[in-house]
């Protein structure tokens, strides 16, 4: 009888290990950095989506493996399945990925010159002297990206800065060395990468650039699991919002909960 007994607690602690290692998933998360969403590597500061996602992980019993990568990079390798997710992605950004049903923040891009500048936006056309800096493979507009399809080879028109790296950084520095006259970024990006380097009274938001879109999450569509993980983050943000755990993240990077102005 006591050996028996034996025998059985060793089958049902094999038993629980083996389940925990079958059910108990590592989420895979890539993009470039890009704070306040997400931050480097290092996770120094994280950015407001890695603590979501990893709040969320971990309330569903799994964890986050995060790594930065260039942004083309990141969006083809979940795209095929060798990582589970992106975040900071709009959905032109991601198409036929799994994305949850609720959003993760809202985007909108502005136009940034240096404060001596006169220049303002009035239609596409008013960039037609101007080198205007961009990000590599970013989406802001169907009229901007148009913009920076068709004069993409033209360093008069179009100064292109790689996504790897610190881009935010490296695209200020090309208009404080006057080697671009417009940047066009996201607000939250833009303001954060601006104040961090001091800047805020040299560089300046010339005009709205795009109207707000929603940021997601978005997971692979290349294995069932994708659509799993999307689910699971849908959930996960409702119940914290719901908590009032998600405002306390926000607060951090002094920001508000969004759907407050969807």
């Amino acid at each position: 009888m006591v050996a028996s007994n034996i025998l059985r607690r060793g089958m049902f602690a094999a038993l629980c290990v083996f389940s925990t290692g079958t059910f108990a998933d590592a989420i895979s998360i890539r993009a470039d950095e890009w704070l306040p969403y997400n931050g480097p590597t290092t996770k120094k500061p994280p950015g407001y989506m890695i603590e979501l996602a990893e709040k969320i992980a971990v309330a569903n019993g799994h964890t986050v493996t995060y790594a930065t990568m260039p942004w083309d990079d990141a969006v083809a390798a979940v795209r095929r399945g060798g990582h589970d997710c992106v975040v900071g992605a709009l959905k032109s950004d991601a198409e036929g990925f799994a994305f949850p049903n609720e959003s993760w923040g809202m985007s909108q891009s502005a136009f940034y010159t240096l404060d001596d500048s006169k220049w303002r936006y009035n239609g596409i056309d008013s960039l037609a002297n101007m080198r205007l800096a961009v990000i590599e493979s970013y989406s802001y507009s169907d009229e901007v990206d148009a913009y920076v399809e068709k004069f993409k080879d033209d360093p008069a028109r179009i100064v292109m800065i790689s996504s790897a790296g610190r881009a935010q950084m490296n695209a200020v520095s090309r208009l404080i060395s006057k080697k671009a006259d417009v940047l066009v970024e996201d607000i939250n990006v833009a303001k954060l990468t601006i104040g961090k380097l001091n800047l805020s009274d040299r560089v300046v938001m010339a005009d709205v650039a795009t109207e707000p879109e929603p940021l997601y999450i978005a997971c692979t569509p290349a294995d069932p699991r994708g659509k799993k993980y999307a689910d699971m983050f849908s959930e996960g943000i409702a119940k914290l919002r719901a908590s009032g755990e998600l405002a306390t993240i926000l607060d951090k990077y002094n920001l508000s909960d969004w759907a407050a102005t969807e």
